[in-house]
């Protein structure tokens, strides 16, 4: 454990810079019996001798001195670096944010929230955790990640805090080939005996076996993957329709087919986005600045 002390340090350096304890304590504006104690504690604590103590010329440093003046430079700058440091933390303007993200709604929102953000606050870094569901939870509870933007499917208020951030509604997905495909919606009464393709995460798959059951739809599961895009090629090469929540600009598929978006006629309720966090978390200004910019961000959206 290291014993001398940052403004010992100082001292030392005053006194090496303005060759003389009288010289450092004009400059420091302190007294000389200050520095002249610093300078034996800091002599007694390391075991060096600093200083050539020749009245007629001054305090020379030795050469044990002169290599421990280094040292001591060195540890100044870097005591100063974590001093702005620690200014720029408390004002919310370094650090870094672990933000989780359900892994179908990541690719729609994380980079934009990212760039935005750190053009905002270059200081501060937003590492990013795609998790499905049920591990962004986790991840929560644990501490292995701050905050994490999910789906409000079963989340239990009494273990975690959110805000919501948006209500997308559920929409149907067919080939373009499809008979229907030239409609702009469909019931889901109307698909009951086409095969299904399911959007398999945990949460999103109790959400949509919910939708079917609410109308006494079982559906014929022909073909189901974690993979959003996966979904939308299944689909795109006439495996069956599906329901999905978050929306992509583009008709095409990864694999160059083409997929039909179209609103389902039933009143559906949307699903919530949210931004959640570990309940009874006290949240510093680095995490509560967020929270508020990605609610005023997706508004805007």
């Amino acid at each position: 454990m290291v014993k001398f002390t940052l403004k010992q340090c100082s001292y030392f350096i005053a006194v090496a810079e303005n060759g003389g304890i009288a010289q450092a304590a004009r400059v420091m504006n302190i007294s000389q019996p200050a520095i002249a104690q610093a300078i034996d504690k800091l002599e007694s604590i390391t075991s060096l001798q600093l200083f050539d103590r020749q009245h007629a010329r001054g305090m020379d440093l030795t050469v044990q001195g002169r290599a421990f003046y280094k040292e001591a430079r060195k540890l100044i700058l870097t005591a100063q670096t974590v001093e702005r440091n620690v200014v720029d933390i408390s004002a919310n303007l370094k650090g870094t944010l672990r933000l989780g993200c359900f892994q179908s709604i990541a690719p729609f929102h994380v980079a934009r929230l990212s760039s935005t953000y750190q053009t905002l606050y270059p200081n501060i870094n937003i590492e990013v955790h795609e998790r499905l569901q049920n591990e962004l939870v986790t991840e929560l509870l644990n501490g292995k990640i701050d905050l994490a933007i999910l789906y409000d499917l079963g989340l239990d208020p009494s273990l975690l805090s959110w805000n919501l951030l948006s209500q997308p509604k559920p929409y149907v997905i067919v080939p373009k080939n499809h008979s229907k495909s030239a409609q702009t919606s469909i019931s889901l009464k109307d698909l009951a005996d086409e095969p299904y393709v399911l959007f398999d995460a945990p949460g999103s798959r109790e959400y949509f076996y919910s939708i079917f059951a609410r109308y006494q739809i079982t559906p014929h599961i022909a073909f189901r993957s974690t993979s959003f895009e996966s979904v939308r090629s299944a689909v795109g090469h006439g495996l069956g329709f599906s329901l999905l929540t978050m929306r992509r600009n583009d008709a095409n598929t990864y694999d160059g087919h083409q997929v039909v978006t179209l609103e389902i006629k039933e009143d559906i309720d949307p699903t919530q986005i949210v931004l959640a966090h570990k309940q009874g978390l006290e949240l510093p200004p680095l995490l509560s600045n967020f929270i508020n910019y990605c609610v005023t961000d997706f508004v805007s959206q």
